[in-house]
């Protein structure tokens, strides 16, 4: 109960959060700091925060527990059912890439499993939100988490439509974006005006405007289609509409390449049998280089072919 209350900052969250009632976590509060001898929290109408006894009692018990709860987990995952819900949070546009590579076949292979995958574009803490694990692009993960990678590095490319570069030319540099209709991409609460790019074997960064802001990249990408302006995004999401030519790129010389997407999951979750299942599964397919068909609404390969 002490260290619910203290990552959920309040008697009330923490109750909820174990289904219990807040009287009962205050009355298991207030034993505790009887038993230790000093207050463990600084209670306000608006706020519950630490003590320094608490801060101190925190820094032991927290990895105290976390080798309890790994090792009970390793226990019961010898020979545990792979079963049960199992939360995966990821930004949107990657949920399309995750089905054409992981379903129907994971949930054919652990039928006892309701895998749910929720898209959110907003920077989480995964553990406070209840999911068993991210994936993001790159490799920034939260503090003590496992990270691995799923999919190779690419590169963040500049794409438009063909009737946009006949009316309005090309841009020849990165500094020619400054005066270039460009599609902004808003995240949480600011737009993403600024583009990297690598010139001369230094990374610069360009300031970008434009007539459109979207919170969406999918809409972004149909903007960009429909000729509205420039928009810069990872090679893969756009593969196939390049690839049939209503997209094109430029300034490919300059194009920055990135890590890929990382798994990260609490590294005391890491014995649960579901998610090593799926680790093991998404590690499997995910670690091969993109194809056009990654991102359609529907494969254009058969299930037969889609792992390989």
């Amino acid at each position: 109960m002490f260290l619910t209350v203290a990552e959920y900052r309040g008697f009330r969250a923490a109750a909820r959060h174990l289904g219990i009632t807040p009287s009962a976590v205050s009355q298991a509060i207030r034993s505790l700091e009887e038993r230790v001898g000093a207050p463990l929290f600084s209670r306000t109408t608006r706020s519950v925060r630490l003590t320094e006894a608490g801060e101190r009692l925190l820094a032991h018990a927290r990895p105290a527990v976390d080798m309890l709860s790994a090792g009970l987990d390793a226990a019961s995952g010898l020979g545990g059912e792979i079963t049960g819900r199992l939360r995966i949070n990821m930004p949107r546009p990657i949920l399309t890439l995750l089905v054409n590579r992981l379903l129907p076949d994971f949930l054919d292979a652990h039928p006892n499993v309701e895998l749910e995958l929720v898209g959110d574009d907003r920077p989480i803490d995964i553990v406070e939100e209840g999911f068993d694990a991210g994936i993001r692009l790159g490799n920034f993960v939260q503090i003590d988490m496992v990270a691995m990678w799923l999919t190779p590095p690419e590169r963040f490319v500049v794409v438009g439509a063909p009737a946009l570069f006949r009316k309005h030319g090309r841009p020849a540099s990165p500094y020619d974006l400054q005066n270039y209709r460009c599609i902004l991409l808003r995240q949480s609460v600011r737009a993403l005006d600024h583009w990297q790019f690598v010139v001369d074997g230094k990374r610069i960064t360009v300031g970008v405007a434009g007539p459109l802001v979207i919170n969406d990249i999918d809409a972004c990408v149909r903007s960009a289609l429909r000729g509205v302006g420039l928009f810069q995004l990872p090679h893969s999401l756009v593969m196939s509409h390049i690839e049939h030519g209503d997209l094109q790129t430029v300034l490919e010389p300059y194009c920055e390449e990135v890590p890929g997407l990382s798994l990260y999951y609490p590294s005391r979750s890491q014995s649960l049998p579901k998610l090593r299942a799926f680790v093991d599964f998404a590690t499997q397919r995910m670690r091969r280089e993109f194809k056009p068909s990654d991102y359609l609404p529907n494969p254009i390969s058969d299930r037969g072919t889609m792992g390989s």
